[in-house]
């Protein structure tokens, strides 16, 4: 009996360390046409493309050592890729989805890159730890993140917030509220019109082309790096600018040097004024231009 339990327990060792094999994917689930749409994944890729259908459509492979989830209803669907307890170490899982047009999404990811094409839903949500995200969309509002991956987001919105720490940033075509934050990587955005404009950085550089609404806010804040702001010639509003080591340039107004050491600044009302416009840089330079 001793014999036969110590070969029983040898046997549950074996099968709990065997590692599980990769796993295909066609999966079809009906959903509302403005349904939300959430997709998770550790490590591999995630592809979303749209349809006129009203069904979501999972394709791909699950990586060894991991299993997919599908939980929720037709308004909102859920695709997970779960690592399972193994000391087998687990591959890549690459899902691609087709989801209706008008479906809200949301996505994420650890080191899986993220592509979303053709998105027309109230919202798409896209975040990632190491992974590349681009989204090609004409959303209501778009957030989009992640830490040492780049961020592409090409289309409309007009809610739109991209955030990085060392991973850089395109933003075209997006107007309204815009936010956008980084600690070392670039950012780089061509707007139509911004009511509210926010943007953040540590030092990394910020080219921004854009117009102002009429009574709209914009902020631009950097530590060492280079800003440069392009803005149309006729550009009613009220200027401020100050860099406290760096040099500033501008088209708008007269920039003043400091009596007494380094640094320079800028107070100007352009057109009667109307929008408050205010770029600050401890050591980076600044420079204000036309469109």
């Amino acid at each position: 009996m001793k014999t036969l339990n110590n070969i029983a327990l040898a046997l549950a060792a074996v099968l709990i360390s065997a590692p599980v094999l990769a796993e295909d994917l066609d999966i079809t689930r009906s959903v509302k046409p403005d349904a939300t749409i959430t997709v998770i994944n550790v490590a591999g890729e995630i592809e979303i493309s749209t349809w006129d259908r009203d069904e979501v459509q999972l394709t791909g492979h699950t990586g060894s050592n991991a299993k997919l989830e599908v939980t929720g209803n037709e308004h909102n669907l859920r695709f997970e890729v779960r690592q399972l307890k193994s000391r087998n170490r687990s591959d890549e899982s690459e899902l691609y989805l087709v989801v209706p047009v008008g479906a809200s999404l949301v996505a994420e990811s650890v080191s899986a890159d993220i592509t979303i094409t053709g998105s027309r839903g109230e919202q798409v949500s896209a975040e990632s730890v190491s992974g590349d995200v681009e989204v090609l969309a004409e959303a209501g509002r778009v957030e989009l993140s992640s830490v040492s991956g780049d961020i592409v987001f090409n289309g409309s919105a007009t809610r739109s917030s991209g955030e990085t720490v060392s991973g850089d940033i395109e933003f075209h075509g997006i107007s309204g509220e815009v936010s956008i934050n980084t600690v070392s990587g670039d950012a780089r955005l061509e707007a139509g019109r911004v009511a509210v404009g926010k943007f953040e950085t540590v030092s990394g550089s910020l080219e921004l082309a854009m117009a102002v609404e009429d009574s709209g806010r914009l902020t631009v804040e950097s530590m060492s790096g280079d800003v440069s702001l392009a803005l149309p010639s006729g550009q009613a509003a009220e200027f401020r600018a100050q860099s406290f080591s760096g040099d500033i340039r501008s088209r708008f107004g007269r920039v003043e040097r400091g009596d007494f050491g380094p640094g320079s600044h800028l107070k100007h009302i352009e057109g009667g004024g109307g929008a408050s416009i205010r770029v600050e840089s401890f050591s980076g330079d600044i420079s204000i231009g036309h469109r």
